[in-house]
């Protein structure tokens, strides 16, 4: 049975999700005398172009919504609670079991009176709502419009990037702002924001700090297919923006089997091989030339009557060279230790892989002969996963991520409240209502106006800091962490605020614009990385003004439509 959550007095986040101001508690103003700045961009700034024309329904075929009070404030949950998927639906009911938590700490802490569902007999000021998506862009859409039908004032979700796409031509022209729980920046619009992790900004995180340790030359492995293919892009432009280069990319196949031959190229492990016979060859041929007759001859087995070949018995040879040529046999006994010769072209190998996938691909890079004490494994919040630590070859790899110790907490609490662990993704339903409920607090007039939300400062939720951009994506402060085979260790904390974070930026760009004087193929490669992302942004707004029109005109067919 499920278990209603009490209002408990301690370890509430919705206390803490304020807007974030260097040095103290923000002002009623929601104004800070040290603030971020507006002006550097961590996560990617481009967006596609938002909808603009405002598409009219029939808001008498949805139920009429109950009779609000003065100050009362609506927000609706988009879920998809009925999806025929089991698991879909086990996780949508553990986000807005999340949701709900969220409001009962908001009232506990005195800011808001709440009320669940539709309606209800208690007075209240806040009423959260859920509306069922089904886990379709129709369904979503549909949820959208009841929403809207209900005069809600935020919309909290949905979940999948097809449904936030397909609410966001009904949210153009009105002052009904979304956040939803997408990671696909291709989904986002203005007045309509993500909360997912952006696998963008993971890359910009992780790029940023193995460039300022020195590692500034990457090879990558990526995925095919248009995940690959975007994130490929991100990568490329993150290196060129801060200052590195990527030398070498290989994609490969779903199947492990497929995986082979792109590590096998990425590694030159045919090139390294064969350098590395040639090198043995040759030190064979000196130690030959150096030994003494008696010891060639006792190295040497096989008779010339049987007319067999010679054959050398390389490791007799060298322990005789000891004395007569030791520099010679130690050089031997380091190449014996290995079988490829030759550097490797990069310093770090970045992998956006998680699951099955990464733990099919990270072994055959040192099977391959790239070694993870000379060369860095790095990849994005898909290693945020404690199984990993039993995979050896990822030990010392690095990924950003929030800082665990506060979804720890959030975990423990959501488990003795409802007998379950949360889904990972619980966080994210937890933080939109809070930061829902402590806007209407400090502003109950229009709380989510576009300059509010947006604030540079932004706010403070489970997983660190998050500021909500222009154009509809999101800002993360993260931690570097590594894989070790306990707990994962903390590499560069967190930031503990947006001026913090801005500042690191700065000195980021600082770094990379040093890397850039003093090698023009760097400047040159960030040219070209930024003209490949205006062209990318082309191609995204020309299909989002196709299906602005495909909008308007099932708007002007409604029978069509239906």
């Amino acid at each position: 049975m499920t278990r209603r959550p009490p209002f408990l007095a301690t370890w509430s986040l919705a206390s803490a999700l304020f807007l974030v101001a260097c040095g103290g508690a923000p002002q009623p103003d929601l104004a800070s005398t040290d603030t971020a700045s507006d002006s550097i961009e961590y996560a990617p700034k481009t967006a596609p172009t938002p909808y603009r024309e405002r598409i009219d329904f029939d808001t008498s075929l949805f139920p009429a919504p109950p009779k609000r009070d003065e100050n009362s404030v609506v927000v609706s949950v988009l879920l998809p609670i009925g999806d025929a998927r089991d698991n879909i639906s086990k996780l949508s009911s553990h986000l807005y079991n999340a949701a709900q938590l969220a409001l009962f700490d908001a009232g506990q802490n005195g800011q808001i009176r709440q009320t669940f569902g539709a309606s209800g007999s208690q007075k209240t000021n806040f009423v959260l709502r859920l509306h069922d998506t089904k886990g379709t862009p129709a369904g979503a859409a549909q949820a959208a419009k009841a929403a809207i039908a209900a005069n809600t004032d935020i919309i909290i979700g949905p979940l999948f990037a097809s449904s936030v796409k397909a609410i966001a031509p009904l949210l153009a022209g009105r002052e009904i702002p979304a956040l939803a729980f997408s990671n696909d920046s291709s989904a986002a619009a203005n007045n309509l924001w993500l909360l997912g992790f952006l696998p963008e900004q993971n890359i910009s995180r992780i790029v940023s700090q193995a460039i300022a340790q020195g590692l500034t030359r990457f090879g990558a492995l990526v995925p095919q297919g248009p995940y690959g293919e975007r994130i490929h892009q991100s990568f490329v432009r993150e290196v060129a923006r801060f200052g590195g280069t990527v030398v070498q990319t290989e994609t490969y196949p779903k199947d492990a089997k497929g995986m082979f031959d792109p590590v096998r190229r990425l590694a030159h492990f045919d090139t390294r091989t064969a350098a590395h016979e040639a090198e043995m060859a040759r030190l064979i041929s000196e130690g030959r030339a150096l030994a003494p007759a008696d010891l060639l001859a006792r190295a040497t087995s096989g008779a010339t009557a049987t007319g067999e070949p010679e054959e050398l018995n390389v490791e007799a040879l060298f322990k005789g060279l000891g004395k007569i040529a030791p520099e010679l046999v130690s050089a031997y006994e380091a190449l014996k230790l290995t079988e490829t010769l030759g550097e490797i072209p990069y310093d770090a190998v970045f992998m956006p892989e998680g699951g099955l996938a990464l733990r099919n691909l990270a072994p055959l890079l040192p099977y391959f002969d790239i070694d993870p004490r000379r060369v860095k494994f790095l990849g994005t919040a898909l290693w945020n996963d404690p199984s990993l630590s039993q995979e050896p070859p990822l030990h010392g790899g690095w990924y950003a991520a929030p800082n665990p110790k506060n979804w720890a907490g959030f975990a423990a609490r959501y488990d003795r409240v409802y007998g379950a662990a949360p889904p990972r993704l619980a966080s994210m339903a937890y933080d939109g209502v809070s930061l829902a409920a402590r806007l209407a607090a400090i502003t109950p007039k229009q709380p989510f106006r576009t300059q509010i939300l947006t604030n540079a400062n932004g706010f403070q939720g489970i997983d660190g800091i998050v500021r909500l951009r222009q154009g509809g994506l999101n800002e993360r402060g993260l931690a570097v962490q590594e894989i070790t085979a306990r707990a994962p260790n903390i590499v560069s904390r967190e930031p503990a605020s947006f001026v913090e974070h801005d500042r690191r930026v700065s000195s980021a760009l600082s770094l990379a614009q040093t890397l850039k004087r003093e090698n023009p193929d760097i400047a040159l490669a960030a040219l070209q990385a930024e003209q490949l992302a205006k062209t990318q942004s082309a191609r995204e707004e020309i299909g989002l003004n196709e299906a602005l029109m495909n909008a308007l005109d099932k708007k002007a067919k409604p029978e069509a439509a239906q």
